[in-house]
């Protein structure tokens, strides 16, 4: 697997983590911050399960996916973000990130439905095209969930 980094994170520190999502310009200030609670977790404790892959480009980080078993389930996998350098985006490093994520989990469990939460805001329209071009089926949506007019929206991936 042709992946920089799988498991855990490398060399590279939260924040350089979290300056590649900032610039992507895609994420709010308060989803940032949880972005951050999330890396100084996995940075501090192992143990509380995220799991990466990421790939680099010319020796930077250039895109990185953060993901995990759901609790109490055989093959059922989350993921939690997925970032892409803005200056890269559209050059396929998300569907390969995808991929890499995509492997690892069939590695660990054989079975896998990967599942991703993401806004319903018109801002987030490409969010939720990438996923449906990537396999990803719509299963539910929370209307109003995180605020007026904001719905959450679940896709799920079924791979065996």
């Amino acid at each position: 697997m042709p992946v920089d980094s799988i498991l855990s994170p490398s060399g590279n520190t939260v924040e350089a983590y979290l300056g590649l999502a900032e610039g992507t310009l895609a994420f709010r200030p308060c989803e940032l911050e949880i972005l951050e609670e999330v890396l100084r977790d996995a940075f501090s404790d192992p143990a509380k399960g995220y799991l990466f892959v990421e790939r680099q480009e010319s020796g930077i980080i250039a895109a990185f996916a953060v993901f995990g078993r759901s609790p109490m389930t055989d093959w059922a996998w989350d993921l939690y973000w997925i970032v892409v350098g803005k200056s890269i985006q559209g050059k396929g490093f998300g569907r390969r990130i995808l991929q890499d994520l995509e492997e690892v989990a069939v590695s660990l469990t054989g079975r896998v439905i990967l599942r991703v939460e993401t806004s319903g805001r018109q801002d987030y329209e490409g969010q939720r095209h990438f996923y449906l071009r990537t396999g990803f089926r719509e299963t539910g949506r929370i209307p109003d969930f995180y605020e007026a007019g904001d719905d959450l929206v679940t896709y799920c991936k079924f791979i065996s």
